[in-house]
């Protein structure tokens, strides 16, 4: 396996991590990780000669270090940190629900037709539901043997007629930002913050239209023993 960002178009690192108000695209450095830091993990690799792509967010700290089995944070240094971590928590969330939903939609056979159009709308609708803002810049993407191609999917309410076929492979990858979705590019042409700082979460998965559904690519299969678990 080869990471799929290395060298992509100059990107230097074999992955993205992107920290608070960086949306995407963020290039892992040497900052340390602080508790209560909203991070992405986009990871994508080429791999039997085609590429995958997925990306999920945690927040750093969000256990108690005194249970044996981690669990949600529960004690807090100060009403300002158990804010932080409420509101991040929230917006993690939001976003993974809004992956959710999107993927959903994809799976519908009910005789109708599924268009592109139904993954944006429907993540809005769940995105509007939390009062946070859906980044229009950015999209997923097709992908196979290449890392982007079409169709691109608009993470927005559109009008992409584009109906969804059998055979159709492409990554759903929504970003959520906490306040306005407005964002822009810092000067090393690849990471993008939020215009005003607010923190943004991202979930994604690469998903294959299928006639009777869809069936998303990037988790691993169950075993028979994970299956009778």
């Amino acid at each position: 396996a080869y990471p799929s960002p290395l060298n992509y178009h100059g990107f230097p690192k074999s992955l993205c991590s992107s920290v608070n108000e960086v949306i995407c695209h963020g290039i892992p450095d040497g900052r340390a990780l602080e508790v209560g830091d909203v991070v992405s993990f986009d990871v994508s690799c080429f791999y039997g000669g085609v590429h995958g792509d997925n990306c999920a967010t945690v927040i750093v700290g969000d256990y108690d270090d005194d249970e044996q089995q981690q669990q949600p944070k529960t004690k807090f240094e100060s009403k300002e940190q158990q804010d932080d971590f409420i509101t991040a928590r929230r917006l993690v969330q939001a976003a993974q629900e809004s992956l959710n939903a999107a993927i959903e939609v994809c799976s519908k056979t009910n005789g109708q037709p599924r268009y592109l159009a139904d993954v944006g709308n429907v993540i809005h609708d769940v995105v509007d539901s939390y009062g946070y803002g859906t980044v229009r810049k950015y999209r997923g993407h097709g992908i196979c043997e290449v890392f982007h191609c079409a169709p691109y999917v608009k993470h927005y309410r559109n009008n992409d007629s584009l109906e969804l076929k059998p055979g159709m492979i492409f990554t759903i990858e929504p970003m959520v930002t906490e306040f306005s979705d407005e964002c822009y590019e810092w000067n090393d042409d690849w990471t993008v913050v939020t215009k005003d700082l607010g923190r943004a979460a991202q979930f994604e998965h690469t998903v294959l239209i299928k006639h009777d559904g869809v069936e998303i690519l990037t988790v691993p299969p169950f075993s028979d023993d994970e299956n009778d678990k």
